[in-house]
């Protein structure tokens, strides 16, 4: 996925490292090019020096394409305009804004700007709100609920994988590819591309060992 981040302190720099070591494609902004010092040598995805309010400096980090946006600045206020920019503006499907204040949170999440608190677990909240397109739960099937349909991304950990490999699981079968925005029907020896957009139907009592599979 690509995922824009605006503010480079601690808790930025961070999120951007970890998303960056789990494949994605990172772009991040901040005011000063001193912050950038934090993401290390091994970083190497794009820094931006500018303001995360700049019509220019968003369009140069390419917000029109971005799949999530992450307001991490220090400022509850910036963070919330910068939100609502990249939500209204640029229709980024995926927001998230760090928040100080608490009380702001149900505001935030009334816009449909998912908030992240100033904890010692705020990155690991950002991973788990960054992952949910990695694995999406589109419909569920039967008046019990037994059977779903989900949508997975494929991450380049499962690079390689044969789908004959995550069938062998007698509940879970692969239905569908899109890869390059072109869409397929699967046979068992076809193998797993970074990006490809999997369709699966899969029993709910599934869906951990369909996870363990893929390591997600």
């Amino acid at each position: 996925m690509k995922v824009l981040i605006v503010g480079s302190g601690k808790f930025g720099s961070a999120l951007a490292l970890e998303l960056y070591r789990r494949g994605h494609t990172i772009t991040i902004i901040d005011l000063s090019p001193d912050k950038f010092y934090d993401l290390g040598a091994d970083f190497n995805g794009t820094q931006i020096v500018g303001n995360g309010m700049d019509k220019d400096i968003l369009e140069e980090a390419e917000i029109e394409y971005t799949d999530i946006f992450v307001a991490a600045t220090g400022s509850d206020e910036i963070n919330s305009v910068m939100a609502k920019i990249a939500k209204d503006i640029y229709y980024v499907k995926h927001v998230i804004a760090r928040i100080y204040n608490p009380r702001k949170a149900k505001i935030f999440e009334a816009l449909g700007i998912r908030t992240i608190s100033v904890t010692g677990f705020a990155v690991d909240r950002a991973i788990e709100l960054v992952s949910f397109n990695t694995f999406d739960s589109l419909a569920l099937l039967g008046r019990d609920a037994s059977t779903e349909i989900v949508r997975i991304t494929a991450t380049p950990s499962v690079e390689g994988m044969i789908l004959e490999e995550i069938e062998e699981e007698q509940n879970i079968k692969v239905i569908a590819i899109v890869r390059d925005d072109t869409s397929f029907i699967p046979k068992k020896e076809d193998v797993i591309q970074t990006g490809d957009i999997l369709y699966l139907v899969t029993r709910t009592s599934a869906k951990r060992t369909l996870k363990n599979i893929l390591g997600i």
